[in-house]
């Protein structure tokens, strides 16, 4: 179990492999946000940062649609695979 903590946003969230687990956030100014992981999960523990860049819709849904393009791409093959795209 890992527990999902932005102390900027007074948020706290347990995060479980295999689980979806999702809350909201009004952030109200741009900027980049870090947090970290707030439960003792293992060895890697200290190697768990999280970074939250906050952006206006304008930039989000440019990035959006370059990301559509960029990481979305895949190619069916005859046997039914499905093959990511060459970037």
């Amino acid at each position: 179990i890992h527990n999902w903590a932005v102390s900027d946003f007074g948020v706290r969230l347990d995060a479980v492999p295999g689980r979806l687990n999702e809350t909201w956030v009004n952030v109200k100014k741009e900027g980049r946000y870090f947090g970290f992981c707030s439960e003792l999960c293992g060895t890697g523990h200290a190697y768990m940062p999280i970074t939250v860049d906050v952006v206006s819709e304008e930039k989000f849904q440019q990035w959006l649609k370059k990301a559509k393009t960029e990481f979305a791409s895949s190619s069916i093959t005859k046997d039914n695979n499905i093959s990511l795209a060459s970037r």
